[in-house]
């Protein structure tokens, strides 16, 4: 590989470039679409639901309130908060791949949650929303996928609400030697 540092970024414990990253991440999302959920509670023993329903509590989503799920995927998070912000609220279902926003959507419209969800196909380095749009985001398992996490924090921020909250659920390499 030819490229500079800066031209590079992490995809798992490996470095690519960017755009190469961009390609792979595509690649495993549309080829898992179908059974990204079942793949999840296979290789996390379920866990990874139990720490959804903690991330989507600590939003402290309420009635009225407008909800961003970012890099959203199959909509586990926009089920949880759905109830929470209400008929008057809305939860936005953020995906850059199509096949895993597609998915998302026809598991939320087969359990009913069809009045206060809508749906769009976005980058989130390039978040197509206006200033102070959403009270909260939430990112489950995402934000590793980025190319650019701080491109990508920049823009939430942007539309973010002034006291909004932005919540993270994400894994990490632990540090402790015992843990890994």
């Amino acid at each position: 590989m030819d490229n500079n540092d800066e031209d590079l970024t992490h995809f798992g414990f490996r470095r690519v470039s960017r755009s190469e990253k961009a390609s792979h991440i595509a690649d495993v999302f549309h080829s898992v679409a179908n059974r990204y959920d079942v793949m999840n509670d296979l290789m996390s023993l379920g866990t990874h639901r139990v720490m959804k329903l903690m991330a989507a509590n600590a939003t402290r989503a309420r009635e009225g309130h407008v909800i961003l799920d970012l890099a959203g995927g199959t909509g586990d998070l926009t089920r949880l908060l759905s109830d929470n912000v209400g008929k008057s609220g809305q939860v936005c279902l953020c995906d850059i791949n199509g096949s895993m926003l597609q998915e998302g959507r026809d598991r939320l419209l087969n359990q009913g949650i069809t009045t206060n969800v809508s749906y769009i196909q976005a980058d989130g380095e390039q978040l197509p929303f206006p200033a102070e749009s959403f009270n909260s985001v939430i990112i489950g398992f995402g934000l590793r996928n980025f190319t650019s996490k701080e491109t990508a924090l920049t823009a939430i921020f942007e539309c973010l609400k002034p006291r909004g909250k932005i919540v993270i659920l994400e894994f990490s390499k632990p540090g402790n030697d015992l843990l890994r």
